[in-house]
């Protein structure tokens, strides 16, 4: 009787030793799923900061506002989806 209890105590802390570890890879997936989508986010929002602030001071060299700023925004976000593009299919 003790030697059954034995081997269904085994039997049931290895059934728990995979289930967490199982949930261990599901937590590291999700982190690695959140970390991707941060930095996608951080690349689209520093590359438009940037555009802006530099279409900003050529707009206050030239006196030329709106139009710098304009287009450094729109320059920010092609260099913000270039950068998301090569993060997602390069897969670095």
């Amino acid at each position: 009787m003790a030697r059954a209890i034995g081997v269904i105590h085994k039997t049931v802390l290895r059934a728990l030793g995979c289930e967490v570890r199982a949930m261990q890879k599901d937590s590291k997936e999700l982190f690695a799923g959140l970390s991707t989508a941060a930095s996608i986010g951080w690349y689209m929002l520093s590359s438009v900061v940037v555009g802006i602030a530099i279409g900003r001071w050529i707009d206050g060299y030239f006196g030329s506002q709106p139009w710098a700023t304009i287009v450094g925004i729109v320059l920010g976000m092609v260099a913000g989806m270039w950068a998301i593009y090569k993060k997602v299919v390069g897969g670095k």
